[in-house]
């Protein structure tokens, strides 16, 4: 096993507790919780007591570690500011919507990375996203699964847009689901062959490089079912939708809110305005009376 340093952790929610279980059981690693979310940290304890433990401050967790995870909410980033952060430290920020520049002026002047993780890195079989990230946080989250990592801010938002979509693949899920059982399917037996489908899907792009989504698509049987589903849902729009949806996500991450003039239905009404505007002008044009 890798050997990282010793790591403290500042609000234990579900992506930190995922982050830590994913940790204990692939490198080497000490690690300090904050008392925040007793429960969750507890549970945390008793799996990996050998090199878990609570401290009883968000500052002694600072002064104990080498590196410090932060993971509340946004909206409680302020508590940075009370505690003293040593030079010689660094912190692995999974809090979203905040960037590094940010960040420094909470926690002072030391090595920031900002990490967007998704759950499934507690079985180290998930994927990461992370801005500037130091030495250690690329170790971190390469132990857990995929990292993809940039250093440019703006594309780092853009990118982020697409962990937007979970929720979305779940509830395509669902309905597959709920569709097999309308038509007689036991749930269980709809729900596995659901989840099963989707992850093989899944499996074919996991390593994907520039080229890769349109060679699987080119590759569907032409005529076939996997063909005719795309094509039907393109042809009702469903692909326009979410280019959408990311356009409003990518403004909600930009500003802080979302944008009603964003949604989906809002920016397609714009885009037909605009299409139908040339038309128009060509009628108007072929009816004016010429002399």
């Amino acid at each position: 096993m890798a050997t990282l340093p010793s790591i403290g952790v500042i609000g234990v929610g579900t992506i930190a507790s995922a982050t830590i279980r994913g940790l204990c059981s692939s490198v080497t690693c000490s690690v300090v919780l904050s008392p925040r979310n007793a429960e969750k940290a507890q549970q945390l304890r008793d799996e990996f007591p050998e090199v878990v433990r609570v401290a009883n401050s968000n500052q002694e967790v600072v002064d104990s570690c080498d590196c410090i995870v932060v993971a509340v909410l946004p909206s409680q980033a302020s508590i940075l500011s009370q505690l003293s952060f040593p030079k010689d430290v660094e912190v692995v920020s999974l809090m979203a919507g905040l960037y590094p520049q940010q960040l420094r002026e909470l926690c002072g002047d030391i090595p920031i990375s900002v990490v967007i993780p998704y759950p499934s890195i507690a079985r180290r079989e998930g994927a990461a996203l992370l801005l500037q990230p130091s030495p250690v946080a690329l170790a971190m989250f390469e132990s857990l699964g995929r990292c993809v990592a940039v250093e440019d801010e703006e594309k780092f938002r853009y990118l982020a847009c697409a962990s937007g979509l979970m929720g979305n693949l779940y509830k395509q899920q669902l309905t597959v689901q709920k569709w097999l059982e309308s038509n007689g399917v036991d749930g269980n037996i709809s729900a596995a062959w659901t989840g099963a489908s989707f992850a093989a899907f899944a499996a074919d792009s996991a390593d994907a490089k520039e080229d890769t989504f349109r060679q699987l698509l080119e590759e569907q049987t032409p005529g076939g079912l996997n063909e005719k589903v795309w094509q039907m849902l393109d042809e009702d729009g469903s692909n326009r939708a979410l280019r959408f949806a990311l356009t409003s996500v990518h403004g909600r991450l930009r500003h802080g809110r979302f944008d009603p003039q964003l949604a989906p239905a809002q920016q397609r009404e714009r885009e037909q305005r605009l299409t139908a505007a040339p038309l128009a002008l060509l009628v108007a044009l072929l009816r004016w009376p010429w002399r």
